[in-house]
């Protein structure tokens, strides 16, 4: 079982109680999925005050850990530059405030990490892991309760009245808890492997629990991912060639009978069979998103060299979406829903190639750790679908696990995993 004696290392240090205070506050960040983002800002600003007195009591060389940790400021400058430029505008003024986290957080998590010498990165994902149970069983039970789940009209028009109900008692898009779920699934399934016998029970549950509530929201990309999570799982496990296969065939007609049985899932699938390109439909996600892409890669294509900046970014947009015969989306200001293209569509190919090269340097890294393999397999898919960091809980899931992983000292046997 993971122990909370061994966050940090044995100390008879008079800052050890300082530092294992900041520890748990530290903890206390990855339960983010239940906290309004005003207790998280606030969570992390204590956290920062602790780890900077902490470091000023015995400081040491800062040069190699500010350099390594740039790969996730360095896509973010622009904002920056923009802001001092036109921070008076409402709208740079927002999109900064969102960014702000990516001028902190990778010299603060890093410094704590440091100067604690925090080596259990597995607690702070129980943690995250644990937290989106408490808001899945939350959700679900206020689905239960309005009597959501089991009427057929909730399912009908793409299952928006399920995913809008479930978005009002969470709080969370359902693409966001989608991959919240996903990943926090895969860190309990990891987990359970070293754990006793009602612990590894426990958490096979919850992890099945968090599974099936993707697949009843109907997320599309989190079907994919998913897909590919078992996927990977399969060609990782130590079993024989044809065992991979005999499971491998199980999983793909587990999958197709869901998708024929479930009619959430059904139904936001078959909306391909709907979809009629020649016109946009209100009522149909795919028709929607198709309208979305093909104006994000026009005004991208418009701005491909420099962008046209945050202040600029959604005007275009929804210019575009008027001149597409859907003034919904002018209206309700789409985002591209696209990590990539809205980069791109700010800042330019340039920027959109620094910030791909960025990700794979941190993919490279995080993927030595086997809950690494799975995060940022979910990033780098979800990131073409979701705008992830457009919206704060966005920011946190993807800034503080991947600086977690990024940064987190472990042995070798757990660096490497089996």
């Amino acid at each position: 079982m993971i122990k909370l004696t061994n966050i940090l290392p044995e100390s008879n240090s008079k800052v050890h109680g300082l530092h294992l205070i900041t520890s748990l506050f530290f903890l206390a960040l990855f339960a983010f999925p239940l906290f309004p983002f005003k207790l998280s800002n606030g969570i992390l600003m204590v956290v920062s005050a602790l780890t900077i007195t902490a470091y000023l009591i015995k400081p040491f060389p800062l040069r190699k850990m500010v350099v390594k940790n740039l790969v996730f400021v360095i896509p973010f400058i622009p904002y920056l530059i923009e802001f001092f430029i036109y921070g008076l505008e409402p709208v740079v003024h927002f999109e900064f405030e969102k960014k702000i986290f990516f001028f902190t957080a990778p010299f603060i998590i890093p410094l704590f990490i440091n100067v604690t010498g925090f080596r259990n990165y597995k607690l702070p994902l129980l943690i995250f892991s644990l937290s989106v149970c408490i808001l899945t069983i939350y959700s679900f039970f206020g689905l239960l309760f309005e009597n959501i789940l089991f009427e057929h009209s909730t399912f009908q028009n793409g299952a928006f009245i399920l995913r809008d109900s479930f978005e009002k008692i969470s709080g969370l898009h359902p693409t966001y808890y989608s991959i919240f779920a996903l990943t926090a699934a895969c860190f309990l399934c990891l987990s359970s492997v070293s754990e006793k016998r009602t612990f590894r029970i426990t958490y096979l549950l919850l992890a099945i629990i968090l599974f099936l509530s993707v697949l009843i929201l109907a997320v599309r990309v989190a079907f994919i991912t998913g897909m590919v999570f078992i996927l990977i799982w399969i060609l990782r496990s130590h079993l024989s060639n044809l065992r991979k296969i005999v499971i491998g065939l199980s999983a793909l007609t587990t999958l197709i009978m869901i998708f024929i049985t479930l009619p959430s899932l059904n139904n936001r699938l078959n909306e391909f069979v709907k979809w009629n390109p020649e016109r946009v439909d209100n009522t149909n996600t795919v028709s929607q998103r198709a309208v979305i892409l093909n104006c994000s890669l026009q005004v991208f294509s418009d701005n491909i060299l420099w962008g046209c900046g945050c202040r600029n970014f959604q005007k275009q947009l929804n210019t575009c979406y008027v001149s597409e015969n859907w003034p919904q989306g002018s209206t309700q200001e789409f985002n591209p829903h696209n990590q990539y293209l809205s980069v791109g569509i700010n800042y330019g190919i340039f920027m959109l190639l620094i910030f791909v090269g960025c990700l794979y340097l941190i993919c490279r890294k995080i993927f030595r750790l086997n809950e690494g393999i799975y995060f940022g397999i979910a990033i780098l898919l979800f990131f073409m679908s979701e705008a992830m960091l457009e919206r704060q809980m966005g920011v946190y899931f993807f800034g503080l696990i991947s600086l977690l992983l990024y940064n987190v000292n472990t042995l070798k046997k757990e660096f490497h995993g089996k």
